[in-house]
C-alpha cells in the first residue's frame, strides 16, 4: 500500500516526471503537498479529514481535482491545465501510462514566485494602480458570479452564523496556547452580537444579490501580478466556504494586505472596488468580515501546528503567526462592537428600567439591575415583593452598598467579554456612580448617564400602579420617592458629552429612537426600525 511517505519521495525526484527538469521544490499545506518543477506545478490532495473538508478517498479526491480545475479557470484560464493520473507498476511511480492509479494531481503552469503579490509587495512595487486593478478585475469578477437564490441562501444569515460558531468549535483546543481565553471570549460574543444586530443588513445582501460563488480564499499568496493578473486556488472542497458575500472576499484581501503592513492598499482596493461595483454599503461589514477572515487564518495556521509531519521549527513558525492572526482578529472585533457602558440615574418611578430593557433590546445590551442584584444577592426571588421602609431591611444602606459593588463587578465581567451593559439603578449617589466611572476608566470604555427625569404627578401615578400588583421586581413606593428626593445627589460630576437627560413623560420608544444618536451605530441597523431586532 502506497504511503504519504513514498509518495511525496517519489515526486521529489526529477526523473518522475514526464517533462525535463533540473530540480523539484516541495511546499506543503495542512491539506495538500505541491511540487514544483521548472516549468509546472503538481498539487496533490492530502487524505485528511477536518469536517469542513474531506479528502479521504482517492475518487473523493479526483472528483475534487477536476472541480479545482474547472472553478480556477474562471480567473486564471491559462494556469490550469488539467487532472493527472498517478500510476504505480511494479514499485514505480509515474504521472501516466500504465499500471494502477494510486493518486491524482492537479497539474498547473508554475507561476513566477517573484511576481506573486506578497513578494512584489514586500519589494516596494505593488503601487495603488495595481491594486486598483485588481478591484476592478475582482468587480466584474463578482457580476458574473451570479448563483441561484437557492445557493445565495447559503451565505444569508444562518450560513454565515454556522461557519462562525464551526471556527470557535474547532479552535477552542488552542485556548491557554495560542490565545487567550479572554481574546477567545471577546471575539466570539463580538461577533454573535453582531450577526444578532445586523439581521436586516444581512437579509438586504441577499435580496440585492451580493452572495456570489466567489473565489473563497483570496490572499496575497493567490495572486500573481502578471500580465494579465492570475488569480488561482480557489476553494473547491466545500462550497459554503466559496460561495460568500462579496464583503467577505473583498474583507479577506484588505486583512492580508493589513497583516503584512500595507493598510494604506487596503484602503484603496475597497475604494475601488466599491465605486467599480457600486455596492456602498459593503463598508458595513467590512471590519465584520476581516475579523471572520483573520480568525480563519489564525485556525489554519493553528491546524498546521498539530501536523507532526512538519518540523518543529516551522511548527513554531507557524504557532507565533497563527496568534498574531488571532490578535488581528480581536482588534476588528473592537471596529464592529465597540463598548459602552451605560448608567442610569433617577429616582424610583422615573422610567429608568422600561427604558433600559427597550434600549437593551433594540441594540443588544446587558442590564444589570439594581433590583435584581439586590434580591439575588439576599435569596429572595425577584418577583416578591418586600415593603420595608427606607434605609431598612433589605434596604438598609450596608445592602445597597453591597448591591451596587457587586452590579460593577458583574458589569466588569461582561465588558471582558465583549458585552455593552446598562447598570440599571437609582444612583443616587456620587460614590455609587464613582465605581461605575472608575470601572469605564479601567476598561477604557464610554460612559453614557441616562439622567431620567418626570413630574411627580406621573411619577406618583406610576408607582401607585405599581403597588397595586402583589408581585414585581422593583419595590418602589411613593414614600421611597420622597425620601430619595430628599438625599439625591444630582448628577453634575459628568461632562455634557456623558449626559443625556430624558424626559420619562415622553413614549418610550420616541427617547429610545433619539439615544440611538448617541450610542455607536454599529449597534444597531438603521434601516431596520428595530422590526428585525
Amino acid at each position: 500500500m502506497i504511503t504519504t511517505k513514498t509518495l511525496v519521495e517519489a515526486m521529489s525526484d526529477p526523473a518522475f516526471y514526464p517533462e525535463p527538469t533540473t530540480r523539484v521544490d516541495v511546499v506543503q499545506t495542512h491539506i495538500s503537498f505541491i511540487f514544483l518543477t521548472d516549468h509546472f506545478a503538481y498539487k496533490v490532495k492530502k487524505a485528511v479529514d477536518f469536517g469542513f473538508l474531506d479528502y479521504t478517498t482517492l475518487e473523493r479526491r479526483r472528483r475534487l481535482c477536476y472541480r479545482e480545475v474547472a472553478l480556477n479557470s474562471r480567473l486564471s484560464p491559462e494556469t490550469y491545465l488539467g487532472v493527472v493520473e498517478i500510476r504505480e507498476k511494479d514499485g514505480r511511480f509515474a504521472v501516466g501510462g500504465d499500471g494502477e492509479v494510486v493518486e491524482v494531481a492537479v497539474k498547473m503552469v508554475r507561476l513566477p514566485e517573484q511576481r506573486m503579490l506578497r513578494r512584489v509587495l514586500a519589494r516596494g512595487q505593488g503601487g495603488p494602480e495595481l491594486l486598483r486593478s485588481l478591484a476592478r478585475i475582482l468587480a466584474k469578477f463578482h457580476a458574473n458570479a451570479f448563483i441561484s437564490p437557492e445557493l445565495q441562501a447559503i451565505k444569508g444569515l444562518d450560513g454565515v452564523r454556522f461557519n462562525c460558531v464551526e471556527n470557535f468549535q474547532q479552535t477552542e483546543r488552542y485556548i491557554g496556547t495560542l490565545l487567550s481565553d479572554e481574546m477567545f471570549n471577546f471575539i466570539r460574543t463580538s461577533t454573535e452580537l453582531f450577526l444578532q444586530r445586523k439581521r436586516a443588513l444581512f437579509a438586504r445582501r441577499l435580496a440585492d444579490g451580493r452572495i456570489v460563488d466567489g473565489h473563497g480564499d483570496l490572499h496575497l499568496d493567490s495572486i500573481c501580478a502578471t500580465d494579465p493578473v492570475q488569480i488561482f486556488d480557489c476553494i473547491e472542497f466545500n462550497e459554503r466556504f466559496r460561495i460568500q458575500d462579496t464583503a467577505e472576499e473583498m474583507g479577506f484581501l484588505a486583512m492580508d494586505l493589513e497583516f503584512v503592513g500595507f493598510p494604506e492598499l487596503a484602503r484603496v482596493v475597497i475604494d475601488e472596488y466599491i465605486a467599480a461595483s457600486g455596492d456602498r454599503e459593503l463598508a458595513d461589514l467590512l471590519s465584520f468580515y476581516k475579523a471572520y477572515r483573520a480568525y480563519v487564518r489564525a485556525k489554519i495556521h493553528s491546524f498546521q501546528t498539530d501536523d507532526q509531519g512538519i518540523p518543529a521549527e516551522r511548527r513554531s513558525e507557524l504557532a507565533t503567526t497563527a496568534s498574531r492572526y488571532y490578535e488581528l482578529a480581536a482588534r476588528y472585533s473592537t471596529e464592529f462592537n465597540p463598548q459602552m457602558l451605560l448608567l442610569t440615574v433617577g429616582l424610583t418611578g422615573s422610567g429608568k428600567s422600561t427604558l433600559a430593557r427597550k434600549l437593551a433590546a433594540r441594540c443588544a445590551l446587558q442590564v444589570v439591575s439594581s433590583d435584581e442584584t439586590r434580591k439575588s444577592l439576599l435569596g429572595i426571588d425577584i418577583r416578591e415583593r418586600h415593603y420595608d421602609a427606607f434605609d431598612h431591611g433589605v434596604y438598609a444602606p450596608s445592602i445597597t452598598e453591597r448591591t451596587y459593588a457587586t452590579m460593577v463587578d458583574r458589569a466588569e465581567a461582561l465588558l471582558i467579554a465583549g458585552q455593552s451593559v446598562i447598570l440599571d439603578g437609582c444612583f443616587t449617589k456620587r460614590a455609587q456612580r464613582a465605581r461605575a466611572i472608575a470601572l469605564a476608566n479601567r476598561m477604557q470604555v464610554p460612559l453614557l448617564v441616562l439622567d431620567c427625569r418626570c413630574s411627580e404627578k406621573l411619577i406618583r401615578e406610576r408607582l401607585e400602579r405599581r403597588a397595586a400588583r402583589a408581585t414585581g421586581v422593583s419595590d418602589g413606593r411613593w414614600e421611597i420617592y420622597q425620601k430619595q428626593l430628599q438625599v439625591f445627589e444630582f448628577p453634575d460630576e459628568f461632562s455634557p458629552d456623558q449626559t443625556v437627560t430624558l424626559d420619562r413623560s415622553r413614549p418610550v420608544e420616541v427617547l429610545v429612537e433619539e439615544l440611538l444618536a448617541r450610542v455607536p451605530p454599529q449597534w444597531f441597523d438603521p434601516y431596520s426600525n428595530g422590526a428585525s431586532q
